[in-house]
């Protein structure tokens, strides 16, 4: 005698015999003897599965058309997750590397302010690609320090950093409205004011924090910076910058230095700076696509070795320049590194043939998708 699966016991006709268990064993009611019973959804493909009992055994007469379906599309995504990419910015300094999305995600945590130590090496890139960018051109470096009796003190004896940084903001945002305004009363060469901060602590004398920022105006009246600063008349120095690379050494010489404890931000920039600095990004997405970009990256290895930096996650060439000849501290006569241009020009053209080559690939596939052969149509 069968039952329906789907009619419930009742109290005047209690169901007799054995219970079904979960899954359906062999020998339980509904289930002829020997028969295996489904199994749950493969693992990893869930999200595939369609609204309903879809169930797999470990038969190969359970791979119907739409079983089928679900892996390709499985397998589909799981190739484009995959891939490289490359930056190349406005400097000409290109990186690039592998990529993977998906796998395990943290839960965002509402951090607190945190003090650091020292300038991360992100940081001292975003710096150096601002400058160099050729957005704009610095001209002036200014200090800014504070006088003790002035300002306002923590319970140390040092200058309060939260209190600094207002300080220093509203001195930024003062100088950048009068710029600003005379920018646009005047048009044409006069721009408005972009700058580049960053904070320090004066280690040997104070320990207070002081900042030093990066200006384009050519010149800004040293008195009229006092005034709006409003400490000793001394805090504020004016040094001119003959060039960009000067400019770079000067942020680059401050944020160097270690066991400066600064709460919160340590630098900071206009947004035409940080517009300025994106880069445009090409990605390849696809398995065989991350492979021929492997291939051409092991074969420049020690062209971008001998110019720049290369791992077995990326790579990064540096911004094209000149070799140029200093002295260092001790007298002795050293000379940097050059950059060639040719060299990033070089590897995108060499990644540039392989890729048409698997598009091509692709496309050619996508064409002959309803064929019920794979032999080549050519």
């Amino acid at each position: 005698m069968s039952h329906d699966p789907d009619d419930h016991p009742t109290p005047e006709s209690p169901r007799s015999g054995p219970q079904e268990a979960p899954g359906g064993s062999a020998g339980s009611a509904g289930t002829p003897p020997g028969a295996q019973g489904p199994h749950p959804i493969l693992p990893g493909l869930e999200k595939y599965a369609p609204a309903g009992r879809n169930e797999f055994n470990n038969s190969t007469k359970s791979l119907t058309p739409e079983a089928l379906a679900i892996l390709d599309q499985a397998e589909a995504e799981r190739a484009v997750s995959r891939g490289a990419v490359i930056n190349i910015y406005p400097s000409g300094e290109i990186t690039g590397g592998f990529y993977r999305r998906g796998g395990r995600r943290t839960v965002p945590v509402k951090r607190e302010k945190v003090v650091s130590q020292e300038f991360t090496r992100q940081a001292r890139k975003t710096i150096r690609r601002a400058v160099e960018s050729g957005a704009t051109t610095f001209k002036i470096f200014v200090s800014l320090t504070f006088d003790p009796k002035i300002a306002t003190l923590d319970e140390s004896g040092v200058v309060d950093q939260q209190w600094a940084k207002k300080e220093m903001k509203r001195f930024l945002n003062t100088v950048k409205k009068q710029y600003d305004r005379k920018a646009e009363k005047l048009g044409g060469a006069h721009k408005e004011l972009s700058y580049i901060w960053v904070a320090e602590i004066q280690e040997l004398n104070t320990n207070n924090i002081h900042f030093h920022i990066l200006m384009d105006q050519p010149f800004i009246p040293v008195k009229w910076l006092v005034e709006v600063w409003g400490q000793a008349a001394n805090s504020v120095n004016v040094k001119k910058i003959s060039n960009q690379e000067h400019a770079a050494k000067y942020m680059l010489k401050y944020m160097s230095k270690g066991h400066c404890p600064i709460e919160g931000k340590r630098y900071g920039m206009t947004q035409n700076l940080l517009d300025a600095i994106r880069p445009r990004q090409i990605r390849y997405d696809g398995d065989d696509r991350r492979e021929a970009f492997g291939k051409v990256k092991r074969k420049f290895y020690w062209d971008i070795q001998n110019h720049g930096k290369i791992t077995d996650f990326g790579f990064a060439i540096p911004a094209p320049r000149r070799a140029k000849h200093y002295r260092d501290r001790q007298g002795n006569m050293r000379k940097t590194r050059a950059i060639p241009r040719e060299l990033a020009e070089r590897f995108l053209t060499a990644l540039e043939k392989p890729m048409k080559r698997i598009d091509f690939e692709h496309e050619v596939d996508a064409a002959f998708t309803d064929r019920p052969t794979d032999d080549v149509p050519f």
